[in-house]
């Protein structure tokens, strides 16, 4: 009887047995850290690449070591140095699924619209005969057949992508332009060159921005200060703060530079002669300044776009020797601030 209860409680048993209920508790604590160690190693890997623009990189781990599954051979690489250097990181591999190594990326259509002197050569590749004869209808309906030179060849290796947006911003850019650079390639649209007023660039610039390309802006616009002095001269008679008839013609060209120039701000500055006291020649130099601002706001020029000064005869542009030389000086300036 003592025999087989010694064979029954046997400590070698009890002692496996213990080890095994450690093992299991071992197991079983290490299982959740292991997970969120893994979990860890794969958040701050995506957030990583992520930051390197690599968004569409897939990352797993498996322990401390992480597999990665990328579109091209050079993104896996470039991934690789990114993950391995994470600290935790054992090791990592990348793959590129065959289906992505063989796959033939799309081509993008290439376009060069130069614009030189009110000539228009346009050229490069697109991917059907009826794109190539919309894009070159739209460039001869903006500025004319005579002025157009096609160099435009077809190839169906191309996509059609923001082609169809290209008509709307030769429409925007208009006829009267005389210098400008349109380039599609790679999915961008450059655009520099001269457009005539701050407005059409607005328009020029909303159009390209609705065709699905990145747009680069390199358009400019006139000096809008050298466009009002290039007009005639705003001129008064003798004592008089009233406008002219090409007073009033050139005022009407300067609403127009100003209204297509919304963002520029002027001051209006009266003159006189020397004929008068100086006193009242100052008082008659802010009415002739008064007069100008007044008419340009019914020209539809914002009242608070501009300002006044009078100088009256302080400001001589010639010397009041004569009677041409003082109606000269009977004048309204205009200053861009």
């Amino acid at each position: 009887m003592k025999k087989r209860e010694e064979q029954r409680f046997n400590p070698l048993v009890g002692l496996v047995v213990a080890l095994v209920g450690m093992v299991v508790l071992l197991v079983a604590q290490h299982i959740p850290n292991r997970h969120g160690m893994e979990e860890n190693l794969t958040q701050r890997s995506e957030q990583a690449l992520r930051s390197a623009g690599l968004s569409q990189v897939r990352v797993t781990f498996t322990g401390r070591d992480g597999r990665l599954e990328a579109g091209s051979a050079t993104e896996a690489e470039r991934a690789l140095d990114i993950v391995r250097a994470l600290d935790g990181v054992r090791a990592a591999e990348a793959q590129v699924p065959p289906s992505l190594e063989t796959a033939v990326l799309p081509v993008p259509p290439s376009v060069l619209l130069a614009l030189t002197g009110g000539k228009v050569s346009i050229s490069g590749t697109v991917p059907t005969e009826d794109s190539r004869t919309a894009l070159v209808a739209a460039t001869v309906a903006t500025f004319g057949a005579e002025a157009v030179d096609n160099r435009l060849t077809v190839d169906d290796a191309v996509t059609d992508a923001a082609l169809s947006g290209l008509p709307g911003v030769l429409r925007a850019v208009g006829r009267d332009t005389r210098d400008l650079r349109a380039e599609l390639t790679g999915g961008t649209l450059n655009l520099s060159g001269t457009v005539p007023s701050e407005a059409r660039k607005v328009a020029v610039l909303a159009s390209a921005r609705g065709i699905g390309a990145a747009v680069v802006d390199g358009l400019r616009v006139p000096d809008v200060q050298r466009q009002l002095t290039g007009l005639p001269p705003l001129r008064f008679a003798f004592d008089s703060a009233a406008l002219t008839p090409a007073t009033r013609a050139s005022l009407v060209k300067v609403g127009q530079v100003l209204n297509a120039n919304p963002s520029t701000r002027i001051r209006v500055d009266g003159h006189t002669d020397s004929v008068g006291s100086a006193t009242y020649n100052l008082a008659l130099s802010r009415d002739r300044a008064e007069t100008v601002l007044d008419f340009l706001r019914k020209q539809g020029v914002a009242a608070d776009r501009m300002s006044t000064k009078g100088y009256g005869e302080s400001r001589p542009k010639l010397s009041n020797t004569s009677s041409s030389n003082r109606a000269v000086n009977r004048r309204v300036e205009l200053v861009v601030m």
